[in-house]
């Protein structure tokens, strides 16, 4: 145990960590599916709705903004925050009505699940990271929890913010490999 933490603390963190190599091997197992069947003859690329890019940018900005709150809650700013990961979570949830909103704007385009391979592979990328951000909004709402009880009870607060922290900036990261996947190759 590192100063500062409990086994449990230390418990919850082996298990993200676990957590995370098994999502890493479920998307490297997803991007090498993409990129063998992008070699056949049937592949026909999708023009991606741009609004991806302001979802990449929301989510860069839900990232910022939580890293904010561990700054300030280190320094006891606690209203701050609480700002911050209520921010983050916002952004989470701003980032998942803009998936909708892409997958709608594909549709209503003409763009299903089986219209081609490559739409095949967007629908079930962005769709399997979609799952796997609200699992992550659960553990921010979680965090914004601990943050507002950090006041009384600050000890452990660094602890379970990192749990949160490292699982957002993980699916950032995700998020920033897939749609350069899905758009550029």
């Amino acid at each position: 145990m590192t100063s500062g933490t409990t086994l449990r603390d230390d418990q919850m963190r082996l298990g993200l960590w676990m957590f995370l190599g098994t999502v890493t091997m479920l998307f490297s197992a997803f991007a090498s599916a993409y990129i063998v069947r992008r070699s056949g003859s049937d592949w026909q690329p999708v023009a991606l709705p741009s609004l991806l890019w302001a979802n990449t940018a929301v989510l860069v900005l839900s990232s910022a903004a939580l890293e904010a709150a561990q700054r300030l809650g280190l320094r006891g700013k606690w209203d701050a925050a609480i700002a911050g990961c209520g921010a983050a979570v916002a952004g989470g949830l701003v980032f998942l009505g803009g998936q909708w909103a892409a997958w709608r704007r594909l549709t209503e385009a003409g763009v299903y699940l089986p219209t081609s391979p490559h739409s095949s592979f967007f629908f079930m990328l962005t769709g399997a990271h979609a799952v796997h951000i609200l699992a992550a909004l659960v553990v921010l709402m979680w965090g914004l929890a601990m943050t507002q009880r950090a006041r009384t009870d600050p000890a452990r607060w660094p602890a379970r913010m990192e749990l949160c922290r490292t699982f957002w900036h993980y699916l950032g990261g995700v998020w920033i490999f897939l749609f350069a996947l899905l758009s550029l190759y």
